[in-house]
């Protein structure tokens, strides 16, 4: 306790941060307890912040969880495999709701931890802090006031990145890295439909709220690749004013590691990172008509780097430039699934686009029953590049460097 007091004290009294923003490791959900290259990045981040011949320290924050004690226990578990020590990890007692799990607990009592001294204390010595996945929504709720203003809790985890510790997250723990941040959407009612409306008969419209602004100036989006969020990370992305308009949609099992002093990042893990562009995209957007032209689409995996301010990507090193076909022709994909396999983003742009020479603008439709749909365009730039390659884990990796993208509503009709 009284360790807990000096640290309280030192955060309360202490002068300006010294400018050395630390690491954020960013999960798209769905993370792996076989995934040692994302635990990995977590676990030496926080290494490298507590400094030689230290233990680290790490923080877990159960707070999205509907079994938050349950959760933080997985996550400990994952890192004593890893070999940290269990002294060295502490549970922030914050959350909303209480886990079944452990009767002995009633974890809805901890709605108020934002603000308890002890739970400060926690954060002031942690060299890595971890946001499990559940409910984003939670996660500001018990670490902002009702006004909307950093409870203690969040203003010690935010002076520990600034000091250079590393802070991570899974699904809703990747949703609150950005400061504007979804509540939640389906891309099709997110093009059909307008921004924060009630739920529609296509499915989950798209709401916005805010997030804890860790990775400033841009918008995170998770579970990328199984949910198919490329419309929704777009229809979000153009809500935000121009200099913001940059989205990264994370695959599941999948981390961004951000450098945030250098301004770089890199992609790890088993899929990818969809960056999206639209600073200087054409949109127009009304109630059920949205149109995005001249956007910028580029995905990073398997080790890639990113230059956070050009945009620049280093393709891993094991990766060789895709194979061009001057006698293929562009696959159609309808129905992906059911009438042809499915594939991922990354790899037909890169089949099919880039891989054939003839193709230089491709299309994929998207609609709902009744015809109401979308048009997604793909179109090389003079920088459009392709690079294909397999990790030691077995994963084939894509990197699709700098295409075209574009969204204008459609009508389908289906004829027998």
């Amino acid at each position: 306790m009284r360790r807990w007091l000096i640290a309280l004290a030192a955060v309360l009294f202490a002068g300006p941060v010294a400018a050395r923003d630390g690491t954020l490791v960013i999960v798209g959900g769905a993370l792996s307890p076989d995934n040692d290259a994302v635990h990995a990045a977590f676990i030496e981040a926080a290494r490298a912040h507590a400094g030689p011949g230290v233990a680290p320290r790490f923080l877990i924050i159960p707070a999205a969880s509907g079994a938050p004690s349950d959760s933080a226990r997985a996550f400990t578990a994952q890192l004593v495999r890893r070999g940290v020590e269990a002294s060295q990890i502490a549970v922030s007692r914050v959350a909303v709701r209480d886990d079944e799990t452990t009767p002995e607990v009633d974890e809805s009592r901890w709605t108020s931890g934002g603000l308890a001294p002890e739970e400060v204390a926690k954060a002031t010595v942690a060299d890595g802090i971890w946001f499990v996945g559940g409910d984003q929504a939670r996660i500001v709720a018990t670490l902002k006031t009702t006004k909307g203003e950093d409870t203690p809790l969040l203003t010690a985890i935010r002076r520990r990145l600034a000091e250079g510790a590393v802070i991570g997250g899974t699904s809703a723990g990747a949703a609150i890295m950005s400061e504007p941040m979804i509540l939640q959407g389906d891309s099709l009612p997110a093009l059909l439909h307008p921004v924060g409306g009630s739920d529609t008969p296509d499915g989950e419209a798209l709401a916005l709220g805010r997030g804890l602004g860790f990775f400033p100036g841009v918008l995170v989006d998770q579970h990328f690749d199984r949910r198919a969020r490329l419309g929704r990370l777009a229809r979000a992305t153009a809500v935000l004013p121009k200099a913001q308009r940059l989205g990264f949609g994370i695959d599941e099992n999948t981390a961004l590691v951000v450098d945030l002093s250098r301004r770089s990042a890199r992609a790890i893990g088993a899929r990818g990172v969809t960056v999206l562009d639209a600073r200087k995209a054409e949109i127009a957007a009304r109630k059920s008509d949205f149109r995005l032209g001249q956007a910028r689409l580029t995905v990073i995996s398997g080790g890639d780097r990113l230059d956070l301010t050009t945009l620049a990507v280093a393709p891993a090193d094991n990766k060789r430039p895709v194979r061009v076909s001057r006698s293929a022709s562009p696959r159609v994909r309808m129905a992906e699934g059911l009438a042809v396999p499915a594939s991922r983003l990354d790899t037909w742009l890169a089949e099919d686009l880039v891989g054939v020479a003839t193709a230089r603008r491709i299309e994929r439709p998207s609609f709902v029953p009744g015809g109401r749909g979308v048009l997604y365009g793909f179109a090389r730039t003079p920088a459009t590049a392709a690079y294909q390659g397999r990790d030691a884990d077995g994963h084939d990796h894509d990197t699709i460097i700098d295409v075209a993208f574009d969204i204008s509503p459609i009508q389908v009709v289906i004829k027998p």
